[in-house]
């Protein structure tokens, strides 16, 4: 009987190491992986959209009372479809990931202009992703409150000409779904342009 359980129990631990290991080199090939924007095709912030946008005075009165108005109550939200292009090490290519939740931020010259989490889970594969993120935003905080000078500039910098436009930089930070439960990688991800 007790070296029945003993073979049992071997069995068990051998199995649990055996999903430990693919989990590890999941996230490993993931978190090791070159994250690349190949597109912006839909950027609404509260139904308004900013890829129409070139400077603000394209923005109707209308657009700009809801923006102002969602603004002022700190319940701005976000829905993006990107053209993600994920670069696997060779021999991985076939692997997939369920992204759970997603923490981001964007950097504008270094500087932290806006964050948000999605929520949705979102499935990445080798290769060019279209994903589509719904978000709430957070714009960074001046004196405690939201500088509506830094949302106009923030929804016209996706229509400059990148010569002119300052440094902008997308980190993301997901939780990944594996065989032993959620896991959130460590660091945020740097998303080339």
């Amino acid at each position: 009987m007790i070296k029945k359980c003993g073979k049992h129990a071997l069995v068990l631990a051998l199995l649990v190491l055996s999903f430990a290991c693919k989990t590890k080199n999941d996230v490993e090939a993931f978190k090791e992986a070159e994250y690349s924007l190949k597109s912006v095709d839909r950027v609404e912030v509260n139904g308004v959209n900013l890829l129409e946008k070139k400077s603000p005075q394209d923005f109707s009165f209308s657009e700009a009372a809801k923006l102002f108005s969602a603004f002022s109550d700190n319940n701005l939200n976000a829905t993006s479809t990107l053209g993600l292009n994920v670069s696997l090490g060779e021999g991985q290519e076939d692997r997939t990931m369920t992204v759970t939740q997603l923490k981001w931020q964007l950097l504008v010259d270094d500087q932290q202009a806006m964050s948000g989490l999605v929520s949705e889970p979102v499935e990445l594969r080798n290769g060019l992703n279209t994903v589509t993120l719904r978000s709430p935003l957070k714009l960074t905080e001046e004196n405690g409150h939201p500088n509506l000078n830094n949302l106009l500039q923030l929804a016209t910098l996706l229509n400059q000409d990148k010569t002119a436009r300052p440094k902008v930089t997308l980190q993301i930070k997901p939780t990944i779904q594996t065989s032993l439960g959620p896991i959130e990688l460590p660091s945020f991800i740097n998303i080339k342009d």
